[in-house]
């Protein structure tokens, strides 16, 4: 069954309006809600934060058109879902002008192609968190398993989800990043205390790997690189193939996850007989993709 979601489509033109939500509906991709507002100035109104999911805009609009509107609606909500600007324009030079202005996730062109629509249609909906469910981003879950896994088999090492207040844990850290792209477009990190670390890195290489130096980084570097290879394998399960980076790992004591604008965050914490670890995994979408 498809998930729910909450869509704004916001036109001039009622007609076209239908046009737009009949294309959506023939999608298939979501069961759609959809509210309908007349300009910029009766989509603020209508709009819900935390409920409304993604809108659909016109660039064109008496009273107030789809650049203010995003302007408006940006100063008043820190945090928007997917927005994709609805537009006639075929100029490849405008189109490139308005992509910069408004940074919106997408453009869709009139008419609208159906096939095309559909295509794109997947990354963004795919990109939205679903409301229930333990992980926000969708999918995410396949980072929790990849972790569990290849701890368990590789390291010996049980590790259970652990409810806690903190986004990541202070004193002295021990990260792994890596990204992947293609079926999903992720910024993952995997991150240990420093005890968690020597004990996790001790147990895949075989001897007690000291704190500091570089067999840490590379046994760290080695895990996490196969959790990236037991992630890719359970995305292509979901029909997503997706291509990893190398691992980058680094120390640290105290730290801050900065995030791109429109990108979405996921912590899971976990316990384990080694001490704590945890995984972060954040993804944006790309802006100016084409419908």
């Amino acid at each position: 069954m498809s998930r729910p979601l909450n869509a704004l489509i916001v036109d001039d033109s009622t007609t076209t309006r239908k046009m737009i939500i009949r294309a959506l509906e023939q999608t298939g991709l979501a069961e759609f809600s959809f509210t309908e507002a007349e300009d910029g100035i009766d989509a603020l109104g209508k709009y819900r934060p935390g409920d409304t999911e993604a809108v659909f805009v016109d660039m064109n609009m008496p009273r107030m058109g789809g650049l203010e509107f995003i302007r408006e609606l940006r100063s008043k909500h820190k945090k928007c879902p997917p927005l994709v600007m609805i537009t006639a324009e075929s100029s490849r030079e405008l189109l490139a002008q308005a992509i910069n202005e408004s940074k919106v996730d997408a453009f869709l062109l009139k008419p609208v192609n159906r096939d095309r629509l559909q295509a794109g249609l997947r990354k963004l909906v795919d990109s939205i968190p679903e409301r229930s469910g333990p992980c926000i981003v969708p999918h995410g879950e396949c980072v929790r398993q990849a972790v569990q896994d290849v701890l368990a088999q590789a390291c010996d090492l049980g590790l259970s989800v652990e409810e806690v207040e903190e986004a990541v844990p202070s004193g002295e850290v021990v990260l792994a990043m890596i990204t992947l792209h293609g079926g999903v477009n992720w910024s993952v990190l995997l991150g240990f205390t420093r005890e968690s670390a020597k004990a996790a890195a001790s147990r895949f290489a075989g001897y007690e790997v000291p704190s500091d130096g570089p067999d840490m980084a590379d046994a760290v570097g080695e895990i996490a690189n196969i959790v990236g290879g037991r992630i890719k394998q359970l995305l292509s399960a979901k029909g997503l193939a997706a291509s990893l980076s190398l691992p980058t790992v680094l120390g640290a004591s105290g730290f801050e996850v900065l995030l791109q604008h429109k990108s979405t965050v996921n912590y899971v914490h976990f316990d384990s007989p080694a001490g704590r670890m945890w995984t972060m995994v954040a993804v944006g979408m790309d802006a100016g993709m084409i419908l």
